[in-house]
């Protein structure tokens, strides 16, 4: 539908308009009404008109006026003139300025209001088009010019132009004002970029790039003489230029930059980034040395964890001993095996805690630190495979973690992940600890339970298959475990419900049944005895 708005100052003209034709079936539709030109002008944002219907000749704003009006502030709206007079100077001016036709009032009828309705949708469609032509070329030209100039910037950070006097033509011809002889490179990289691989597909990462690049560009052009070029995936070169020697101005520009640059990230995107800041450069030929060194100070990030910005000049903390060797020994192996055979949860996490601290007191090379979580993960692999417990309990989906160790760019961020894995661990292992405890027959009941929970299982049956009575197996279970031969069944039921709901892929009511419960009520009344929570609570917990 194309909007018309009709003005007029004679009431019955404005009538005779509304009801000359079907507006409807020629796919019209009257969006308005005015006497004047002044009321007209207060509907032409709120009714937006693609057509505008005015008599010339009108109290207060005349036709003439409003068709000036409209050309110089809403030159997409057609306009028809009518009037009473064939007024030689209305007739030439309205037509001078862009009218699609004038048509006399006592020669208005609907053939000749369509004919002109019809000239004044073309025109419309016309002109939508060509200026949407010369939007999508002056979109072409902005892309193509901020391509070349992030060319630029990128052969300038890596050193990759032939001479300096070809770098001043390139310049030029894109008209980059930069002061060559006061320049600042900053290192940007997204954090856990590694990670944003497995979260997000090629499209989703295209468009976080495409977004993050338009917020960083316009920030950047609001500071002046500021220019980002991408180096490789989720890593960037921002380039600052100054026209002053002044320390304070340089830390203000570029802090205030990075400032919104890293909050803006953070609420538009859910991105946290990290930056290092070269020092002042006064030489162009060189340039490529200090993103160099501002790029190596990143790597800090390892130790002083993500969403930080790495100054230059200012002194790191050294390690207390930066050639130290760590490794999972076999005291320390020992040890955490000793703490996850008696689930102790707590002592198990400050050993790793206290492993993870001296690494970072230490300074230990990345290399050494990835390796160190590697032998961590082998101890957790072996322990499971001993258990029988599966992978997708203890790694989020298909993990490798072998892969995964090596996409944490910070050794807080590792070492965290690492807890977290121990954790699974120890919870998953509950049903099995403590096995030296007991005496030979309860032991074996406890290995036939976690091996048959998922199927009927009774007392009358585990007796049968240790070789002993009944009662007597019930009596001395009781007094061994502390608890009856049932709930410990319940108690294995459960903590396997519990991973079965952890890992998110099997529905509530399929987990009833896998884990041996035929019922679904008692299984919630078991679950919230021995949890605390129902199934539903629990899982929400997860999430």
């Amino acid at each position: 539908m194309i909007n018309v708005l009709l003005v007029d100052d004679d009431l019955p003209m404005l009538s005779k308009l509304k009801n000359i034709m079907n507006w409807e079936a020629g796919s019209f539709h009257l969006c308005g009404e005015a006497s004047g030109g002044y009321a007209a002008i207060k509907l032409l944002d709120e009714r937006k008109p693609e057509i505008v219907i005015t008599d010339m000749s009108m109290p207060g704003m005349d036709g003439l006026e409003l068709i000036s009006y409209m050309e110089e502030h809403y030159p997409h709206i057609q306009v028809i003139a009518i009037s009473s007079y064939s007024d030689v100077h209305y007739v030439k001016n309205s037509m001078k300025k862009g009218a699609v036709d004038y048509i006399l009032k006592h020669e208005l009828d609907a053939e000749t209001l369509a004919a002109a309705l019809a000239s004044a949708r073309e025109r419309f469609a016309i002109e939508q088009e060509e200026q949407a032509k010369t939007l999508d070329l002056q979109r072409q030209i902005q892309q193509n010019q901020t391509t070349l100039i992030r060319g630029v910037i990128r052969s300038l950070v890596q050193y990759t132009y032939n001479s300096e006097e070809e770098l001043l033509v390139q310049m030029d011809k894109l008209d980059l004002a930069l002061n060559l002889r006061m320049l600042t490179v900053v290192v940007a990289e997204w954090d856990s970029r590694g990670m944003l691989h497995d979260k997000y597909n090629a499209k989703e990462l295209d468009y976080i790039m495409g977004t993050f690049m338009d917020i960083t560009d316009n920030i950047l052009a609001d500071t002046g003489n500021a220019y980002m070029t991408p180096i490789e995936n989720g890593k960037f070169a921002i380039l600052f230029s100054f026209d002053t020697n002044s320390k304070f101005i340089w830390h203000t520009i570029i802090s205030e930059a990075l400032s919104r640059i890293r909050l803006s990230a953070k609420r538009q995107l859910n991105l946290m980034l990290s930056f290092s800041v070269s020092e002042m450069c006064s030489k162009v030929n060189v340039l490529h040395e200090y993103f160099n060194e501002a790029d190596k100070a990143l790597q800090e990030r390892f130790y002083e964890g993500g969403d930080v910005v790495i100054w230059p000049g200012i002194q790191r903390k050294a390690g207390a001993d930066s050639g130290a060797s760590f490794s999972v020994d076999v005291k320390l192996e020992r040890t955490l095996l000793s703490l996850l055979a008696a689930s102790n949860e707590k002592d198990l996490v400050i050993k790793i805690e206290e492993l993870f601290t001296r690494m970072n007191e230490a300074r230990a090379p990345h290399k050494m630190a990835q390796m160190v979580a590697v032998e961590l993960i082998h101890l957790v692999n072996r322990k499971a495979k001993e258990a029988g417990i599966a992978d997708k309990d203890l790694f989020e989906g298909d993990q490798n973690p072998y892969l995964a160790i090596g996409k944490f760019d910070t050794l807080s961020d590792l070492k965290e992940w690492i807890v977290g894995v121990y954790k699974k661990l120890v919870e998953a292992l509950r049903p099995y600890v403590h096995d030296n405890l007991y005496s030979e027959n309860t032991r074996r009941t406890m290995e036939w339970v976690r091996k048959k929970f998922s199927e009927p299982i009774t007392l009358q049956e585990a007796a049968d298959v240790i070789g002993v009575n009944s009662s007597y197996l019930s009596r001395m279970f009781k007094e061994e475990c502390g608890q009856g031969f049932a709930d410990y069944v319940n108690h294995v039921r459960v903590e396997q419900a519990k991973l079965l709901i952890r890992s998110g892929d099997v529905d509530l009511k399929d987990v009833v049944k896998q884990v041996g419960f035929n019922n679904y009520n008692y299984f919630f009344t078991v679950f919230k005895k021995i949890t605390g929570n129902t199934p539903i609570e629990y899982e929400k917990q997860q999430k």
